[in-house]
């Protein structure tokens, strides 16, 4: 026997029949296309013939001073704990998602080794399903993802069976309530030796007073400052479930491309699609949302179960940014946490979590959530997983679904799992408080296609590519010089037309001045004259009415001008050489 450890035993404490604190997974299989006969009651017969073991065979035993204690279920029944359930063919995945929201909303018999697993079949293509849960004290997500893809084949022609309750991989009873137990002593270690984690908790909540006081800067948000939403709704035990898939391959290109992480990525996806969601419910918030982001304090090599996390509150980035700019806010402050996160010894940062999520507990648990400042709006999980297929019993897993607990204070949780080149999106939230949960995985697929329209509108305009409106604009707008040569090209072919107008009535007069090799008198042309009156009028302002009386003058003088005479002869006529006394005209000769 062994006690609990403390952190595995905070689960327990603080769950409700509205907040249960149990974590889950939904595994989709194809069955081998060759099988002949029924595969997943076949399936059925063949696992109820594998032993349990390890930790599936462990029951709580209340204590009365202290924290219960693992001991191993002398009665284990396995008919209780594998359940078979049918979809009415052909089964959708809503279908399958209103199940598993109802088998979700149900608390684990603590009478019991707290764990179940359901096979659901009547899925379309001849597809079923697998929905275990287990609960958060025996282990975290990252421990049940190992424990669930340890009972898998690397090859379709395997066609050895294991079974997750079996004691496949774990160390025997002794040392495995071992392990359970380790978080009681570091906890208790934690107190007793505590001059360090106290110092640095303490340096926290100063700077967390200073940072509420704007005296201070701290790279971790202060708690409980969130924006109340709808996601901070009060949950009752009733859940709704949604699934969703994003290509791997399209994310790795967008933070490659941005040189952010694939965490920093998924996290961006989730603000976007939630923002979207809020505001078509008219209930966006002025400030950015804050998500609670589980943090692995798991060493490599580190297989014991039990908690080893920590929830970490990340400021996500300003609805209505461009995306990659929200992308980059995200990306900085989750730089700027994990970089002060990383300063403090795990202890303090588990202490940490204990702390604010028990806290946030406490709140719920009184019932005056509403009178105060949420914790956070969502908590979004990434959990790593295989990258090869893997098959069961020969049939192909398609898809892994991760569902989790939702934390105190919030009404969603968002966990997304990697596997064979996607990511397998799981959401559960308060059956209430998220009435259409179905409409956030959509959404999260287009705000992945928002940040790839937004990455390759930068690259053509990094490329020299304008958009096709200030083509047009500079189309219409030419260059300066070019309107300059344009006007020019313009009045000088106006003025030779006027030219060319004007001599055509002459042609005996232009000829004879070619003979004689005489030239015009100098002058101006039309263009030349325009340009100067235009040049004198910026110069001299003040002549400007005169220069247009002067214009106007000519213009009169210009009609009264008789049509016989050639513009040389009117331009000698009129020098002021020599006066002489003009004779009358003969009689007839204007006729």
């Amino acid at each position: 026997m062994a006690k609990l450890g403390f952190y595995d035993y905070a689960f327990l404490l603080t769950e409700t029949a509205d907040s249960p604190k149990h974590v889950a997974g939904v595994q989709v299989f194809e069955p081998p296309a060759d099988y002949l006969g029924d595969y997943v009651q076949d399936l059925m017969d063949a696992l109820r013939q594998r032993p349990p073991g390890g930790l599936f065979k462990l029951k709580l035993k209340p204590a009365i001073l202290g924290s219960p204690e693992w001991i191993e279920d002398e009665s284990f029944d396995l008919d209780y704990h594998l359940r078979h359930a049918r979809l009415p063919r052909p089964g959708n995945n809503q279908q399958l998602m209103d199940l598993v929201g109802r088998l979700h909303s149900v608390l684990l018999d603590r009478q019991r080794p707290l764990w179940e697993l359901h096979v659901i079949e009547g899925l379309e293509g001849g597809r079923f399903a697998l929905y275990a849960k287990i609960h958060h004290s025996y282990c975290d997500g990252i421990t049940l993802v190992r424990l669930m893809m340890g009972t898998l084949n690397k090859s379709p022609d395997d066609t050895t069976l294991y079974a997750s309750w079996e004691s496949r991989h774990e160390a025997p009873l002794k040392e495995q309530t071992h392990g359970l137990g380790k978080r009681l002593e570091k906890s208790v270690g934690l107190l007793r030796r505590g001059a360090t984690t106290a110092v640095e908790l303490s340096g926290l909540a100063a700077r967390f007073a200073m940072q509420s006081l704007g005296m201070h800067k701290s790279r971790f948000p202060v708690p409980f400052t969130a924006p109340r939403t709808r996601l901070n709704t009060a949950v009752t035990r009733a859940r709704r479930a949604a699934i969703g898939e994003m290509s791997m391959q399209q994310l790795k290109t967008v933070a490659k491309t941005t040189e952010t992480t694939l965490n920093d990525v998924i996290v961006t996806i989730c603000d976007i699609a939630l923002t979207r969601y809020l505001q078509e419910h008219k209930d966006s918030p002025h400030t950015p949302l804050v998500a609670q982001i589980p943090v692995s304090l798991r060493r490599d090599g580190d297989d014991h179960l039990g908690n080893q996390i920590a929830i970490l509150p990340v400021t996500l980035g300003h609805a209505g940014r461009d995306p990659l700019k929200r992308l980059l806010e995200i990306h900085e402050s989750s730089a700027r946490l994990k970089e002060e996160a990383t300063a403090l010894s795990p202890d303090s940062v588990s202490f940490y979590t204990l702390a604010i999520q028990g806290a946030a507990q406490f709140v719920e648990m009184l019932g005056v959530g509403e009178a105060l400042p949420p914790l956070g709006n969502v908590l979004i999980s990434n959990v790593p997983g295989p990258s090869e297929p893997l098959y069961l019993w020969r049939a192909k897993l398609t898809a892994s679904y991760p569902l989790s607990a939702i934390p105190p204070g919030l009404a969603m949780n968002i966990t997304v799992f990697s596997y064979n080149g996607k990511f397998d999106i799981g959401l559960i939230a308060g059956y209430d408080a998220v009435p259409d949960i179905e409409l956030l995985p959509e959404y999260m697929r287009d705000a992945l296609g928002a940040l790839e329209s937004a990455l390759s509108r930068r690259a053509a305009r990094s490329h020299g590519a304008r958009p096709a409106r200030h083509a047009r604009r500079r189309k219409a707008k030419p260059a300066a010089g070019a309107a300059d040569a344009s006007a020019s090209a313009s009045s000088t072919g106006k003025a030779n037309a006027e030219a060319a107008s004007g001599s055509a009535g002459k042609p005996a007069a232009k000829a004879k001045r070619k003979a004689a090799g005489g030239k015009a008198a100098p002058g101006r042309t039309a263009s030349a004259k325009k340009a100067a009156s235009k040049k004198t009028s910026r110069k001299v302002p003040k002549k400007k009415a005169a220069s247009k009386k002067s214009a106007t003058k000519t213009r009169t003088a210009t009609a009264k001008r008789p049509a016989g005479k050639s513009a040389a002869a009117r331009r000698k006529s009129v020098r002021p050489t020599k006066r002489t006394p003009r004779k009358p005209a003969p009689a007839g000769a204007g006729d």
